[in-house]
Order: structure tokens, then sequence, then C-alpha cells
């Protein structure tokens, strides 16, 4: 199953969301929409608003997610 992250620098759920997949060895695309333009308007074209983190899970976005949303989604 195919994640994608989008997130913000210097955002702590962001942070916490990363550690979150490193802890669980979950395998994930990190996109900093900060750090690239392009990243920000895909996300909005996605999710339709500018908050982070953004995940996309199996193809499904979840707009302004925390970490127990996530493991919830992830059935963890």
């Amino acid at each position: 199953m195919k994640i994608i992250a989008y997130t913000k620098t210097g955002c702590p759920w962001c942070e916490e969301l990363k550690e979150f997949f490193n802890e669980n060895n979950i395998e994930f695309i990190e996109k900093n929409v900060i750090e690239n333009e392009e990243y920000m308007d895909e996300m909005v074209e996605l999710s339709g608003q500018v908050k982070t983190p953004t995940v996309v899970i199996g193809g499904i976005v979840y707009g302004d997610v925390g970490v127990n949303e996530v493991r919830v989604l992830l059935g963890l």
C-alpha cells in the first residue's frame, strides 16, 4: 500500500507522524510542501485545503490528520 505524507518544515504534527512511520517500519513518501511549491499545489488539488499533515493512503486522501487517526486507518 502506497503512503504519501504531505508535510511542512517546523510542523510538530508532521514530525510526530514521520516518527510514527519510522518507528513502525512503515514505508512512506514525504512531500514537503514548504520546500517544493509543486507539492503544495498537488496537496491542495487533492485535499482542497492547505493544512498538514495530509496523508494519502491507498489512494484515499486524509487532510489534517494526526498519528492517532493514521494508526486507526492502518489498523494498528
